[in-house]
């Protein structure tokens, strides 16, 4: 049997070929090739669910993320589209769920609800609102040192929301390397905002 060039072309790869790929850690190009067959279907898929425009970009990127860390948790062999689906469909719940627990805005209140809030705002901060003023200024610092090529990218997808196709434009950078980057800055903040982040209630959203 002849073994095929890892470095051949995956356009003509079967999608078990690119987890594959993935699995035997070369995962630039396979993960660039899985968003462009399925990213804009992922897209609509969780748009449909969602009905917001941002927010379905943002979990879309979620969901190749999930591809890239938990690659391992398909069984070769089934039916990848729809495992990539069940993923997606995961992720949109989560944020649907994310979303109904944010807070109403203040117009949307009735007035002794609006009366309340107000007085909760007005309270002197808590130990709570404290421990969360030592996260912002402890991850500040942790962003502020990672090295040039995550912290590039970490800022235009989490903090400016960027999707990856677009950072990748703007950076040279394939979609895949894009979202390794991404993983791989997040895993250095958790390392370093671990005892922070064991102190505070909700971890914050970029970590989840």
């Amino acid at each position: 049997m002849v073994e095929r060039d890892p470095t051949s072309s995956l356009v003509e790869r079967s999608d078990e070929d690119l987890v594959g790929e993935l699995q035997a850690g070369r995962v630039d190009a396979a993960l660039t090739e899985l968003d462009r067959r399925y990213g804009r279907r992922i897209y609509h898929f969780v748009h449909g669910m969602i009905r917001d425009v941002h927010l379905a970009q943002d979990v879309t990127q979620e969901v190749f993320e999930k591809v890239l860390r938990k690659h391992d948790l398909y069984r070769p062999g089934t039916n990848f589209r729809a495992w990539l689906f069940e993923v997606a469909r995961n992720q949109a719940l989560t944020a649907l769920r994310s979303r109904q627990r944010l807070p109403r805005p203040v117009s949307s209140l009735q007035t002794n609800e609006s009366l309340e809030l107000l007085d909760t705002v007005a309270a002197p901060a808590d130990a709570r609102g404290l421990e969360e003023e030592e996260f912002m200024a402890a991850f500040q610092a942790a962003v502020a040192e990672l090295p040039e090529h995550y912290r590039s990218v970490f800022e235009l997808c989490v903090r400016q929301g960027k999707p990856y196709v677009d950072a990748g434009q703007e950076l040279g950078l394939p979609t895949g390397t894009v979202a390794i980057r991404i993983m791989r800055a997040r895993k250095r903040l958790f390392t370093a905002l671990q005892h922070h982040l064991g102190r505070l209630r909700r971890p914050p959203a970029c970590f989840q």
